[in-house]
């Protein structure tokens, strides 16, 4: 019983001793959980799957699907982790996670797509537990041709601007090519403390901003893509304003 006594006292002097001379950093609890999320926002408020948009142009529209292959999420040479498949209307709005330091991470940076040559291996090769193994890619991998989509939107769009809810026509973008490949940096993430355990930062995702920014794309001349050299125009437009409208 007094060992344990003695242990107990000498653990509470090193916690105390860490509180006073130490930085928060060299105090920072190890193997904390590290969660990167992204919200989908619309006028700086959270978007939901099907909500319209009022387009410059007059019409409106709704995205249905919004979907990220990424990869290399990290600061440097610490990685959270080295891929990651978000899917916002089928599994919400969490890019990522792992274990790791808070001190770690000040600074954020990840790829939109995968880099070559893993782009265009054999997705049957990587690891099963994967994102990029062709059994957890669902439809983010061409398929058809060698290589992984990076980004894909989807929606429906109401043309007519006569007060009607009409939104018969479909469009989507599906952006995935090296020429695509874009890197996102975040710097000085806002860390919160969720608990002793985990930390979590939330990326915002202006998702007006995709088709309505500074290069708009009208959805009543322009709703498809399949990354093809003839759709690279518009693919190009909306991969950069995709990429410019993540922010912390």
């Amino acid at each position: 019983m007094k060992n344990i006594f003695i242990i107990a006292t000498i653990f509470s002097i090193v916690l105390i001793a860490c509180k006073k001379d130490k930085t928060e950093v060299e105090c920072e609890t190890p193997n904390r959980t590290m969660e990167v999320y992204l919200q989908p926002t619309l006028n700086d408020s959270a978007y939901a799957i099907n909500q319209i948009i009022e387009s410059p142009q007059g019409y409106r529209y709704y995205y249905t699907d919004i979907k990220i292959v990424g990869t290399n999420v990290g600061n440097g040479s610490a990685q959270i982790k080295d891929a990651f498949l978000y899917d916002f209307s089928e599994t919400g709005i969490l890019l990522t996670s792992n274990q790791g330091l808070k001190s770690d991470y000040t600074d954020l940076k990840f790829n939109l797509g995968v880099p070559d040559p893993l782009n265009t291996s054999d997705p049957s090769l990587q690891s099963s537990t994967s994102p990029l193994n062709i059994t957890n890619i669902g439809d983010m991998h061409w398929g058809w041709n060698p290589g992984y989509k990076f980004v894909t939107i989807e929606g429906k769009v109401d043309t007519i601007a006569d007060g009607i809810d009409n939104f018969d026509k479909s469009f989507f973008f599906h952006l995935g090519t090296d020429f695509l490949f874009r890197t996102k940096t975040i710097s000085a993430v806002d860390w919160v403390d969720i608990d002793a355990n985990t930390s979590r930062t939330t990326l915002k995702l202006d998702v007006k901003a995709i088709l309505d920014g500074p290069n708009p794309t009208d959805l009543r001349v322009y709703a498809a893509s399949h990354s093809n050299n003839t759709q690279m125009f518009y693919s190009v437009i909306i991969m950069d304003a995709f990429a410019a409208g993540i922010k912390k």
